[in-house]
């Protein structure tokens, strides 16, 4: 998979693996991954750079996508994820381990949280003021703290901008959807003499949706038939549906069923018009959801940032950072499924509010549905899309806030200098969110129960909230006022404060004869609070599944210290030898106290050649969310291994009747849905999770070519204790494996009466463990160009850059004594869905750009490895 693009800016840029080229030689600078001041950015954790150019060529309306192009990083949530896009917080996901396992900062510090997972949204940094992003890779939470597993992405705002800079975007796609526009402007300027500088920026996006539907290649869901892809979609579909066994399709009175042609299965009956009971094919019959879906999210956006500093006195200078942004974004889903589990009709024979085919449905066949004979018919897991009341969407309205208040510095001891560093931190995040679209049970059981009044009306039996009658059997059953009856708007209201105090000194502590020795000592006390407030109709239980009001909080007290250690220098084979060592003590309010450390070391034996290598031990404390978050649901692919096309095993079998399959259907089972129903939430007795990361690798400068600089590193991560649900098919698989009715697995698969998996209840967990290992390259050369390539009158030059990743094992291991799961280059069964994000096997991304004068342009080239169906062969 390759994907192409050109971009042309007016503003010269320089794309740069190693930001020594950025920097003025023997400028003091702190790199990501460090809290040392250097003269260089060749620490022994690997940092890639991207410098303020790449960001200017991209011409995308949020940074997301130029960060998440990087090899090092997975797809995660960006602008265009509909429904896996949540709220819209667009994340950095490294390695992909998940971004509440990825610590974004800004200038070195925590930014604004977007929500209870204390997620820091890509597009709430404002683009115009990046000087560089640096992505270090590998456990950096002995120096950042918690989060920081995977690594850190660190962006540098330039904080002494002189003058004017503005900037106009448009764009559209090809298919002529999706305009975008984007306006930023940032102006800078010293004052009082030089003391003081002060940087003002604003930006405004607006950004139309694309639709699937408008795309051939998304026009249409997919299954697998036979070994292959076919048009397909949901078994709920609009006129309603009930599925039926192959036993009690061989009971069914009063459906033609041979009507139904050329049928690829049949396994239940739809309803038509007047409520007409006909054969559900499927996948003839299936209902294609990808009309209603957005393949770009439609989006606004507004951005307002100031930073200043004034040197108070000598020595001394005082600064401030403020951000405010105001975020507007929605998803939109296919609408609503009324899916009751059971569903319960009363006096069905004469119900008014039911039409008549459907009625003669259920008076032809009391064997199926009324066994009792006592007039209510009850229909196990009916399907109906509700297509009258239109898609589903979810809107949200992000305001964020971030100032910063601090002081630094520098002093003598002796002939030494010291840097010292105090802030504070206010910074807060509240969202609104709208549902319009969803479906109501309680409404939906008040409107099915109807009378008939002595005047001849039909009327709810209960006249509350109300009532209006509901039909859900038949084309076009609900009408207007049923639909906004049926369909009361979902609110919740959320926040999140975040209060942060800080302060670091740094400094050359004594020197040794191979050169200094540099320290780093500091403090931060962090207070995160959480709440959240939903509407009337969440609170009073309307809905499947309900969003209570919520609140949380914790702090933390940390002290950390960092140093380096020369070895030898300027020797015969040791031109550097060195080591860093670091450490965190930790004391958190939810999970007690922890000690995070790391260990790295460089030898250079001459100076093209350096090696570096760093092991880290890092933790993660539970996000507010993963603690308190309420209840919610989801939907993935997933497979029933009782479905007779999955060739059960006799021991898988007598685990399927124990779980409810009629014995009469066992052999012949066959799974409706190719979706689970997922619930999962909060987990208060989450405990930390615990990661150790390695990493060895090489600098290579070959004094033939000057210009050219190339990296390879290793890296192996793994995470114990890893917070995360395992997601419906891995609850399901480990059910199976481990053959244990009476186990949390198999107690979690909930089944209808008609044996069909209902909802799989998966509540967060410490698991077993996350394990990454992989190979990073890259190798960028720059030269000046002859004068005939130059079209100004300064000199041309050239960039080229490479960046290459491979993932040799991405495994999940749910438990002790558990299978694990390989998913690097899989896709499918229990390696995607929920919180399992695809990871390829191999990814490239090459750059080439020409500068010369005002005009930079810039070619980008990326390539995704193939990607191959679960359980790779």
């Amino acid at each position: 998979m390759m994907s192409t693009a050109v971009f042309a800016s007016v503003m010269a840029a320089d794309w740069s693996a190693f930001a020594q080229e950025a920097e003025g030689a023997g400028d003091t600078v702190v790199v990501t991954g460090s809290r040392l001041a250097r003269e260089d950015l060749e620490a022994p954790s690997p940092v890639s750079v991207v410098d303020q150019g790449a960001f200017e060529a991209a011409g995308g309306a949020t940074i997301e996508n130029t960060i998440n192009s990087l090899p090092q990083l997975a797809a995660g949530n960006t602008s265009t994820a509909n429904a896996g896009g949540a709220t819209g917080v667009l994340t950095a996901n490294l390695r992909g381990l998940g971004p509440t396992r990825t610590l974004v900062l800004v200038n070195g510090r925590r930014f604004i949280p977007a929500n209870s997972d204390g997620i820091v949204d890509l597009a709430s940094i404002p683009e115009i003021l990046i000087g560089r992003a640096e992505v270090m890779t590998g456990g950096a939470s002995a120096v950042y703290g918690s989060d920081a597993i995977a690594g850190a992405v660190n962006f540098i705002l330039d904080d002494q901008l002189e003058g004017l800079k503005a900037t106009y975007q448009y764009g559209v796609t090809d298919a002529d959807d999706g305009d975008t526009q984007k306006i930023e402007m940032a102006y800078g300027s010293h004052f009082d003499s030089g003391k003081g500088h002060i940087t003002f920026a604003a930006s405004y996006v607006d950004r139309d949706a694309s639709f699937e539907d408008d795309r051939d290649f998304s026009k249409y869901a997919l299954s697998e038939l036979d070994g292959e892809l076919v048009p397909s979609g949901s078994v709920v579909i609009p006129g309603g549906r009930v599925g039926l066994s192959a036993t009690q399709l061989a009971q069914l009175n009063g459906v033609d069923l041979s009507a139904a042609g050329d049928c690829s299965r049949i396994n239940g009956v739809r309803f038509a018009d007047n409520g007409e009971a006909l054969a559900f094919c499927d996948p003839e019959d299936r209902y294609n959801y990808t009309p209603f879906q957005y393949l770009q999210r439609p989006l606004e956006r507004i951005q307002l940032s100031g930073m200043a500093d004034y040197e108070v006195t000598e020595g001394v200078t005082a600064y401030m950072d403020a951000f405010y942004m105001n975020h507007k974004n929605a998803y939109q889903q296919a609408p609503a499924t009324i899916i009751p589990g059971t569903l319960d009709i009363p006096n069905y024979a004469v119900n008014p509010v039911l039409n008549s085919g459907f009625r003669n449905f259920l008076i032809d066949n009391p064997a199926l549905f009324d066994e009792d004979g006592d007039g209510t018919a009850t229909i196990v897991a009916p399907y109906r899309r509700a297509s009258e009341l239109g898609p589903r969407n979810y809107a949200y309205e992000r305001d964020s806030l971030n100032i910063t208040l601090g002081l630094k510095g520098d002093f003598m001891i002796g002939d030494r200098d010291y840097m010292w560093d105090t802030f504070y931190q206010h910074q807060r995040s509240a969202t609104h969110e709208r549902i319009q679209g969803d479906v109501s049970k309680v409404r939906l059981s008040l409107g099915l129960d109807a009378v008939l009044t002595g005047g001849g009306d039909v009327v709810c039996r209960t006249d509350v909230l109300g009532c209006v009658p509901v039909n859900i059997f038949g084309f076009d059953t609900i009408d207007e006022e049923a639909a906004t009856f049926l369909s009361p708007n979902r609110l919740i209201d959320d926040e999140f404060v975040r209060d942060i105090l800080g302060g670091t000194i740094s400094g050359t502590l004594f020197d040794l004869p191979a050169g200094s020795v540099p320290v780093a000592v500091g403090f931060e006390y962090r207070a995160d609070e959480y709440e959240a407030v939903p509407g009337a109709a969440d609170q009073a239980g309307e809905f499947n599944v309900n969003r209570q009001a919520i609140e949380g909080d914790y702090d933390l007290y940390e002290i950390f210290g960092e140093t380096r250690i020369p070895i030898l220098e300027g020797r015969q084979f040791a031109e550097v030898l060195a080591v860093e060592l670091a450490g965190r003590y930790s004391d958190y309010s939810n999970i007690g106290e922890a000690f995070t450390w790391k260990a790295s070391g460089e030898w250079a034996p001459v100076d093209a050649f350096r090696f570096r290598t760093a092991y880290n031990v890092a933790i993660r404390a539970p996000t507010l969310n993963e603690s308190y978050a309420p209840r919610s649901d989801i939907f993935s692919t997933g497979r029933d291994p009782c479905d007779a096309d999955e060739a059960p095993t006799s021991a898988v079998l007598d685990l399927c009747a124990a779980q409810g399959i009629p014995a009469a259907d066992l052999t012949n089972f066959q799974q409706e849905s190719t979706q689970f129903r997922t619930l999962t939430g909060g987990n208060p007795n989450l405990t930390e999770e615990e990661s150790t990361t390695w990493t060895i690798g090489a600098v290579i400068r070959p004094p033939m070519l000057s210009n050219l600089n190339l990296t390879i590193d290793y890296f192996d991560i793994e995470v114990e204790d890893a917070i995360t649900d395992l997601g419906a098919q891995q609850t399901v698989d480990t059910c199976f494996t481990l053959n244990d009715l009476t186990s949390n697995a198999c107690q979690s698969v909930n089944r209808l009466p008609n044996g069909q998996i209902d909802y799989i209840d998966s509540a967060l967990s410490n698991i077993g463990s996350l394990k990454v290992r992989g190979l990073d390259v890259q190798a960028d050369y720059s030269v000046g160009l002859p004068d005939g390539y130059a079209l100004f009158d300064d000199v041309a030059k050239l960039s080229l850059q490479t960046v290459m990743s491979w993932t040799f094992e991405r495994t999940i291991t749910p438990g002790e004594g558990l299978a694990s799961y390989d998913c690097a280059g899989v896709f499918g069964g229990t390696c995607t869905g929920g919180r399992i994000s695809i990871t390829p096997d191999y990814k490239m991304q090459a750059t080439a750009t020409y500068d010369n004068g005002p005009l930079s342009a810039m070619l980008k080239a990326r390539y995704i490895g193939d990607v191959d169906l679960f359980p790779a062969e």
